[in-house]
């Protein structure tokens, strides 16, 4: 399989990520939006909009990782959006801490943006929508007293739906137990301490492997089409990381779910020098600017002095000022004191 960030398009950077989109997500998404908005009552302006806030979503998602990265003294490169979510490409310590805050940051991001939406939603008088299989576009809401409410307020829609695809997000990546879900990288990381991590990485894979049976299983179904590719991605990745992880074949390419820990095996790879933080680069910067500083001083009244010397030599002492006696008095101290 090669590298899915080749078959992407660029969209920019942004906190010194870049930012990409797979050739094959528009295609993903004008099928959810002929789904929605044709199968479920022509709501073709929801189902547009309701494709650019999971667009959002998996990319804050995405960035979660990246910042988690940073956070453990890693380093984020690349975010990419592709039919079956999003993939974020950094590298980060091979340890089981630095692996574990990485993975979690992603999911709680979207805990978090659930918890902004819900504080939203609770203070419209309005329960947010906790039910994962709420029928798209979403127009009813209940209230507190448990009384279903048709809503035209566009602001509460945007809040209900966005907090609706983040409790998804996060359900999805929770519930789904086994590599290469977050949970599932989670559960490597829960097992590397005790077992090592060869053992914890064949533990993940095996879940992954269960995974696979379930959402292939509900793809069959259900008639999704999406997650019958989501259950043969999984099953992919899985028998992939197993040959590389018997074998000790070349690392995957697949972004944080496939991370350089999973070439090195049994050794362990050189240190990773520390990320300076910024406070660390603007006093390296300060001093560097203050060395340049002496330096070109010190030049100047090394040819001041120089100056001064010749004129000593033409004219006699007494030719001197008395500001240039003090000068070439004291910076001839400054050198015998060097010396």
């Amino acid at each position: 399989m090669r590298d899915p960030f080749t078959y992407s398009i660029p969209l920019g950077r942004l906190f010194g990520i870049g930012v990409r989109v797979h050739l094959l997500f528009p295609i993903l998404a004008v099928g959810l939006i002929l789904r929605i908005g044709y199968q479920e009552g022509h709501y073709w302006t929801e189902a547009f909009f309701l494709m650019g806030l999971l667009f959002f979503a998996v990319l804050l998602h995405e960035f979660g990782h990246c910042f988690g990265a940073r956070l453990v003294e890693g380093d984020a490169h690349e975010v990419l959006l592709w039919p079956l979510g999003g993939l974020a490409s950094v590298d980060v310590p091979h340890t089981p801490r630095a692996t574990a805050i990485m993975v979690a940051a992603g999911p709680a991001t979207n805990v978090l943006l659930c918890l902004g939406c819900a504080a939203g939603l609770a203070a419209c008088s309005y329960r947010p929508p906790f039910n994962p299989f709420w029928p798209l576009p979403m127009t009813e809401l209940y209230t507190w007293d448990g009384i279903a409410t048709t809503v035209d307020n566009p602001w509460i829609l945007l809040l209900a739906r966005f907090f609706y695809i983040n409790w998804v997000l996060f359900l999805f990546n929770a519930v789904l137990v086994g590599f290469p879900m977050d949970s599932g990288r989670l559960f490597q990381c829960a097992l590397w301490p005790r077992f090592g991590f060869v053992q914890a990485t064949r533990a993940a894979i095996f879940a992954g492997f269960v995974t696979t049976l379930v959402v292939g299983v509900y793809s069959v179904f259900q008639n999704d089409v999406l997650a019958l590719f989501l259950a043969l991605f999984i099953a992919f990745t899985c028998q992939r990381q197993w040959v590389i992880l018997e074998t000790g074949g070349e690392e995957s390419v697949l972004g944080y779910d496939f991370s350089q820990g999973y070439t090195s095996l049994e050794r362990e790879p050189p240190p990773r020098p520390r990320r300076q933080s910024f406070l660390q680069r603007w006093l390296q910067r300060r001093a560097a600017r203050k060395l340049q500083r002496d330096q070109e001083k010190r030049e100047a009244e090394e040819r001041r002095m120089d100056e001064l010397l010749e004129k000593v030599q033409k004219l006699g002492l007494q030719a001197l000022t008395d500001e240039e006696r003090r000068f070439l008095t004291r910076v001839s101290a400054r050198y015998r004191n060097r010396q």
